[in-house]
């Protein structure tokens, strides 16, 4: 809402000592920017896009108002609180929802708990005020993507999205998923989402393009993984997801503990999160050395 500018943080506005003399308020933090001011204007495009809003809370949600806001709803861990926050140029508003004991609530979500009250106290705090533009969209430059691969729209995607951009940072290829034969090529990176989606890719195998380098996509290296206290152990996992040389059929994992495990396509697997810093190697069988290395923490 400033522009990408932290301003310093006044909670509070005077104190005085038991003989009413005026105390010294230190200042929390000196004005700064973090963020660069173009940078922080595509971010405000993006959280007043109604349509990008649109599949996951619909055109008619608590976001949308007689004027243009930039915001995010946010819901905690087992429904326990939910946030909304979002600005207009002239009015800043965030709203918290839940229980002062900690206590769950049921089923209630950032859109549909901290969303209502967001909406009508930042609607009470526009009434009267002309709503000013929230970004110079002059600033920025469009491209024709296609919507599943995030490319360049090309001749053979069903359809397109108009997107804005940073000037310089539009995509530059065509889209490659969509084939001329009316085939659909996710790659080997997208594979295994593919599949657990239901989508026919016409990649038989996770295996890299002719000249393509065997390596790890999952957990790339320098990865960090936070384990949750509160979560069962059991349900937190470190995922992997392996690029295969092209005509592999069978690959294996080697952990730091001694551990081979037998890796087969679409080469996607999870390992149990151990604390510490880890060491993963890609294998083919037989090989005399790894195809790759990986290192990975768990914290």
């Amino acid at each position: 809402a400033r522009g990408g500018v932290v301003g310093p943080l006044k909670e509070v506005r005077a104190a005085f000592g038991p003989d009413g003399a005026p105390l010294r308020i230190p200042v929390e933090l000196e004005e700064h920017r973090f963020l660069t001011a173009r940078p922080v204007e595509l971010l405000t495009d993006v959280l007043a896009d109604e349509a990008a809003r649109a599949p996951a809370f619909g055109l008619d949600n608590a976001l949308r108002l007689p004027f243009r806001v930039a915001a995010k709803t946010g819901t905690s861990r087992a429904h326990v609180d939910n946030w909304a926050a979002g600005f207009t140029r002239e009015r800043t508003v965030a709203v918290w929802v839940g229980n002062f004991d900690g206590t769950p609530m049921r089923g209630v979500s950032g859109i549909t708990g901290a969303g209502p009250v967001f909406a009508r106290v930042m609607s009470l705090a526009m009434r009267g005020v002309r709503a000013a533009p929230l970004v110079d969209r002059s600033h920025f430059e469009s491209a024709a993507i296609c919507a599943l691969s995030g490319e360049r729209a090309g001749p053979n995607c069903p359809g397109l999205l108009k997107e804005v951009y940073l000037p310089g940072t539009a995509p530059r290829h065509d889209c490659t998923m969509h084939r001329s034969d009316g085939a659909l090529d996710v790659g080997p990176a997208y594979l295994a989402w593919a599949q657990a989606e239901g989508l026919a890719s016409a990649s038989v195998s996770a295996e890299g393009r002719p000249g393509s380098r065997a390596g790890f996509i999952l957990p790339a290296d320098g990865d960090e993984f936070l384990v949750e206290p509160q979560l069962p152990e059991g349900a937190q996992a470190v995922p992997v997801r392996v690029m295969a040389p092209p005509g592999a059929k069978m690959l294996e994992l080697r952990t730091d503990d001694g551990r081979r495990i037998e890796l087969p396509p679409p080469f996607v697997t999870r390992l149990p999160a151990v604390a510490g810093v880890r060491r993963l190697e890609l294998w083919a069988p037989g090989g005399a050395e790894p195809l790759a290395v990986t290192r990975y923490r768990v914290r």
